[in-house]
């Protein structure tokens, strides 16, 4: 187990301000346990998905789905994410990846767009509650990441795991990978806050930086080097990074939910199946208050 250790205060729904903290294994939010990105790599391969977390405390009751993030409409998670919205009924819903204000026309649009996020999203609409970002914007988590890592590190990981793995598995389909750099780097890091200079925005910089870090050229490729970017992977820096970076959005999911509990009965929340994971005790804690 690990301390989630954050400051935290709520501005409208939540806005984080403070420091992330300078030991990975000393993260906080009212001393809440999670289980550590290490030992949750260790069990994702054998945990069967979707994850379900499904807690009650008399008139309290908190179901979170922990998701494969698939847009496969013929996968069961879908299915329970609906049996289970009809079961509880709840108040209000959290998601995971940021607000989504689209209404969609049909439950399978709703998923090829948008996986669990958008079955939610579907179902919310349906019953007429609110579907909330559980997620920290990109800004604020570059603002809280820059106070602890270097930004070559941080331009390093986010590359590779935001850009370069998911383009090596087909998501941004065919573009040349040095066109999409050039496109998509302002757009999703510099404009929320990654302070990255004009002069090393480009994808030829980025090619320097990599050489430097790691000893040897980039590869649009998948080999060897994305297991060094690999969160579940223990003994690599930017594996740190990442697990970081998971473990500043669980802060701010966990107090949303704390919150969300503290003024409704029933919650639902769909997540990753690795946040899933870490956050079990966390929540198992919060829903103790109302034993």
């Amino acid at each position: 187990m690990t301390k989630i250790h954050s400051y935290v205060c709520v501005l409208g729904l939540f806005l984080i301000a403070g420091q992330a903290c300078t030991k990975e294994k000393e993260t906080t939010i009212n001393h809440w346990d999670t289980v550590n990105y290490v030992a949750v790599g260790k069990r994702m391969d054998s945990t069967e998905t979707p994850y379900i977390i499904d807690l009650q405390a008399k008139n309290k009751q908190l179901i979170f789905v922990g998701c494969e993030h698939t847009q496969d409409t013929t996968h069961r998670q879908f299915t329970l994410i609906d049996q289970l919205f009809a079961g509880l009924k709840p108040q209000l819903a959290f998601n995971e990846g940021g607000q989504v204000s689209r209404r969609y026309p049909s439950r399978k649009e709703a998923i090829l767009d948008n996986g669990e996020t958008g079955c939610l999203k579907f179902a919310c609409d349906r019953a007429g509650i609110p579907m909330m970002n559980g997620d920290l914007t990109d800004s604020l988590e570059f603002v809280l990441m820059q106070q602890k890592y270097p930004v070559h590190d941080l331009l390093l990981y986010y590359v590779m795991e935001r850009m370069v793995i998911p383009y090596l598995y087909g998501a941004y389909g065919k573009i040349p990978f040095n066109t999409f750099y050039d496109q998509k780097l302002p757009e999703w890091f510099v404009k929320k806050g990654l302070r990255i200079p004009e002069e090393e925005q480009s994808f030829a910089f980025y090619q320097q930086l990599y050489r430097r870090k790691l000893g040897h050229p980039l590869q649009i490729a998948l080999t060897d080097d994305v297991e060094k970017f690999d969160y579940i992977n223990d003994q690599c820096y930017y594996c740190a990074v990442g697990r970081a970076s998971k473990m500043v959005r669980d802060s701010v999911l966990l107090t949303k939910i704390d919150a969300a509990l503290a003024q409704h009965d029933r919650v639902m929340v769909t997540f990753g199946h690795g946040h899933a994971l870490a956050v079990e005790p966390a929540l198992r804690q919060i829903m103790r208050k109302y034993e």
